[in-house]
């Protein structure tokens, strides 16, 4: 088997290889898929034993896999064994789950109706480098609750604790049931496109989940698709600056700021705007840069160098148009990975493209405006809709202006903040369907229709009785 080498953003050291899978390799994962997905599709509570089981010992295994988690994402070791032990109470959330496998429709005109619901089949999971574990166990729990099977695809870069994941897992369920494919697009083509994999469950770029629903269409497959944001956080005139600028930072900058629903851009009252942008470049400042895995380090960096490109090249242009650096900008370590400080920039336009598209990185931009209601309509003219905050001291009002905010979710005083059982999922080009709760079981589940009528019987003459013809 061919292998690729995977490495260590923040030292650029080899930290392993993974197979290099093809069309081929789908095949056969597909044909056990659907060889162990028999069984495993009519023991419900199986099922719930092996979710439970399995969460367990990820809560065991979280140790090992956060380090190589780190190592090969560059996240810091505290929040990338936080993101294992996320995986493990999703598990747990959908073992205890209570949802009805079938349920009777009052009787009509001698007719008696069951609704059943049954596994869609074999689930295609592709996931990307930011959240390898997290984005991956709510796709993988539910559909294993549902009783589909499951084959993993990981980002090319951050494929080794995705297989430890899945290889913890395979330990409680029959085999086939889940498995992992490492490699490029080709492996995600070939999933999208055959035709015994009946749901794509896609997180990532916009772009390429377009593509994949594309290839796709063909099948007439299901198809769940979590996409890019552009998360504006909104701060009325009444913030404090302080608790805001925490609040913010925390948000904007968590993985490096390569977050999907982290802020990206943040509007102030332009009577206020030397103040937060004073208070937001103080929080950034405190980052402290280095490797994941070292002890005292706060951030990590960036993935991989094109993304650190697209980012400073986005601050550059901001600087040229007029902005002004308010913090960072600079690479706050002497490792040679690919870092980039918190960076933050005062004075931007909002037609800036480090204001209108999805930077996806350590940089933040402060705008100010004059009038909220029409900030919040020039935002929802735009493409994107997955996230967004209110933060004021008035709940009241911030509520109102939330409810006008077109995203699948709006926070009030607080950013990136998910729950298990809260449907989560973006508008407009945001994506389609929803993960978490019983929401997010649903995409895994087929309906079924049994209409029974009795068999009718005629008496004849002589009393015996016939089939009624």
């Amino acid at each position: 088997m061919t292998t690729y080498d995977v490495f260590d953003p923040a030292t650029l050291e080899l930290v392993g290889r993974a197979p290099l899978h093809g069309a081929e390799d789908v095949d056969a994962a597909v044909s056990r898929a659907v060889a162990g997905g028999r069984a495993w599709a009519r023991d419900r509570e199986g099922r719930r034993a092996a979710l439970r089981a399995a969460a367990a010992a990820l809560r065991t295994a979280a140790p090992g896999i956060g380090r190589q988690l780190s190592l090969e994402q560059g996240k810091v070791l505290r929040e990338a064994v936080g993101e294992v032990l996320v995986a493990a109470d999703v598990f747990d959330y959908y073992a205890d789950l209570a949802w009805d496998e079938q349920e009777g429709l009052p009787e009509r005109q001698g007719r008696s109706l069951l609704v059943q619901r049954r596994p869609v089949g074999v689930v295609a999971a592709i996931t990307p480098w930011n959240f390898p574990i997290s984005l991956l166990s709510v796709k993988l729990a539910p559909a294993l609750a549902a009783g589909c099977t499951v084959i993993a695809k990981p980002s090319p870069t951050t494929p080794l604790s995705t297989i430890a994941l899945i290889d913890t897992v395979a330990g409680y369920v029959p085999a086939g049931v889940v498995q992992w494919l490492t490699g490029r697009r080709e492996v995600n083509r070939a999933l999208s496109e055959h035709p015994r994999v009946r749901k794509i469950s896609f997180t990532g770029s916009t772009e390429v989940g377009a593509a994949i629903a594309a290839q796709a269409a063909p099948t007439v497959k299901r198809v769940t698709l979590e996409l890019g944001g552009n998360d504006p956080a909104i701060v009325l005139p009444d913030a404090d600056a302080a608790f805001t600028a925490a609040g913010v930072v925390g948000s904007a900058f968590r993985n490096a700021g390569q977050v999907c629903m982290a802020v990206k851009r943040v509007f102030v009252p332009a009577d206020r705007e030397a103040e937060f942008v004073e208070a937001i470049a103080a929080e950034a400042a405190t980052a402290v840069l280095g490797h994941g895995v070292a002890e005292g380090t706060t951030m990590g960096p960036m993935h991989n160098r094109s993304q650190l490109d697209l980012v400073e090249g986005l601050v550059r242009q901001a600087l040229d148009d007029g902005g002004r650096l308010a913090a960072g900008g600079g690479r706050g370590t002497a490792l040679p990975g690919y870092f980039l400080e918190p960076t933050v920039v005062a004075g931007a336009s909002f037609d800036s493209p480090l204001v209108s598209t999805e930077q996806f990185g350590a940089a933040l931009p402060v705008v100010g405006y004059t009038d909220v209601d029409d900030l919040v309509d020039r935002l929802n003219a735009q493409e994107f809709g997955l996230g967004a905050s209110v933060w004021s001291p008035d709940l009241d009002r911030a509520h109102d202006l939330a409810c006008g905010i077109e995203a699948g979710t709006v926070w009030i005083n607080q950013h990136t903040q998910v729950e298990l059982d809260a449907p989560f999922g973006g508008w407009k080009a945001s994506g389609v369907g929803r993960e978490r709760g019983l929401v997010g079981l649903e995409p895994y589940l087929e309906y079924r229709t049994v209409n029974s009528r009795a068999h009718a019987t005629a008496v004849t003459a002589t009393g015996a009785a016939s089939v009624a013809r």
